[in-house]
């Protein structure tokens, strides 16, 4: 746009600031990126699952093994009575 003259000075124009340009390949970057974010997410996801599986079946396994114990004290203090 054009600024108006001071006096015993040239005229001067200004310039807009330049925006980001929206181009297909920054597009195209930033699909990319969002998948990628999409898939890290969906990834989580399913180790977070799995892992919770995991910890269920051990907590399973130390429960059974603490019962199986506790009944051979039982069954030893009966037989020793």
């Amino acid at each position: 746009r054009e600024l108006p003259a001071k006096e015993g000075k040239k005229p001067k124009s200004k310039a807009p600031k330049i925006q980001r340009l929206v181009t297909p390949l920054t597009l195209q970057r930033k699909r990319r990126r969002m998948a990628i974010k999409k898939q890290k997410a969906q990834r989580s996801r399913t180790d977070a699952a799995e892992y919770a599986k995991l910890l269920a079946q051990r907590t399973k396994e130390a429960r059974e093994k603490r019962q199986s114990i506790i009944a051979k004290r039982r069954a030893s203090r009966t037989s020793s009575v």
